[in-house]
């Protein structure tokens, strides 16, 4: 069994704007986490013979599925790991990060690839009532995840509205002459169009200290 490391976190940022935090648990972290979640199942645990929570811990544990209780703990662990090396990188993620796992080991440290991302750095335009116009003259790179996980809200809420309406999948892509592909393509870029906008009134919210975003779009509007 090898000897445990610190936690450790290493940050990469690639240029689709994602942020890739591959975190390093040590094993010996890996096996406290474990024993935590077998007490736990132990005292919510009742047996044939015994009272809640009094059966022996052999007999218990010989019922847990390791696999299910293994990853029971590293739900507790995995977001605090997370969390300090966020904190040690100075990140501001605006999403709850995508989790896999890259080594898995018994003896040895596992290591996990958090992915999320931050807000888009903005380089305004010059500000003009034209609001289009302001888009295509700003500087502003958002994140894939972002957008991936804004289609994929906007296609869950399709989906549900089409079974509302006695439809399947299949034949809204056929009334609507889409492909699955094309209907996330669609997607994507409206996502990628409409936070575009909002991230932009952001910031001219922002720089102009203003209220809210009716208050925003009405300075706009009154520009020449």
């Amino acid at each position: 069994m090898t000897k445990s490391s610190p936690l450790s976190s290493l940050v990469n940022r690639p240029p689709n704007g994602n942020i890739e935090l591959t975190l390093t648990i040590p094993w010996g972290e890996i096996q406290k986490a474990y024993e935590s979640a077998v007490l736990e199942a132990v005292t919510e645990t009742e047996l044939p013979g015994f009272r809640k929570g009094k059966a022996p811990r052999k007999l218990v544990e010989a019922k847990l599925d390791k696999t299910h209780t293994l990853n029971h703990a590293l739900q507790h662990l995995l977001p605090k790991a997370y969390t300090h090396a966020a904190d040690k990188h100075t990140l501001k993620p605006i999403l709850y990060p995508q989790i896999k796992i890259v080594s898995g080991k018994e003896g040895e440290d596992w290591v996990f690839l958090a992915t999320t991302c931050e807000a888009p750095k903005i380089k305004l335009g010059p500000l003009n009532k034209d609001l289009e116009q302001l888009v295509k003259t700003s500087e502003i790179h958002i994140a894939d995840l972002l957008i991936e996980e804004e289609a994929n809200h906007r296609l869950a809420s399709l989906a549900e509205n089409i079974t509302r309406l006695g439809m399947t999948i299949d034949t809204y892509l056929k009334t609507k002459r889409l492909t699955a592909e094309s209907l996330k393509s669609q997607l994507a870029q409206d996502a990628r169009r409409d936070l575009t906008i909002e991230f932009i009134l952001q910031e001219v919210q922002r720089t102009q200290k203003l209220e809210d975003r009716p208050q925003t779009l009405d300075y706009l509007q009154k520009l020449v």
